[in-house]
């Protein structure tokens, strides 16, 4: 493993430690919210997908997509298919 890598997986292993504090500290309520919004995101980017579909986009089911849908949900969702039909995502 070289240090670049060595360090993403510090930074990341550290951004999800601070987001499962944020969790707990603002509670299951929120955290109920997090979690409807970001299942509600990844279905909205699925539908988007087979919708596009016929108009010749694709959307990228990958784990860059994912994980924005995940952490930003619908507008995340919205967003990924913006960014595809201006054609900055391939």
């Amino acid at each position: 493993m070289d240090v670049i890598t060595a360090i993403g997986l510090l930074v990341v292993a550290i951004l999800v430690l601070i987001a499962l504090y944020i969790l707990v500290k603002l509670g299951l309520r929120f955290g109920k919210y997090l979690v409807v919004n970001s299942i509600l995101g990844i279905i909205v980017l699925a539908i988007a997908n087979v919708i596009l579909v016929n108009f010749g986009y694709t959307v990228p089911i990958d784990l860059f997509t994912i994980i924005i849908c995940a952490l930003a949900g619908i507008p995340g969702a919205l967003l990924v298919i913006l960014l595809v039909v201006l054609g900055l995502i391939a």
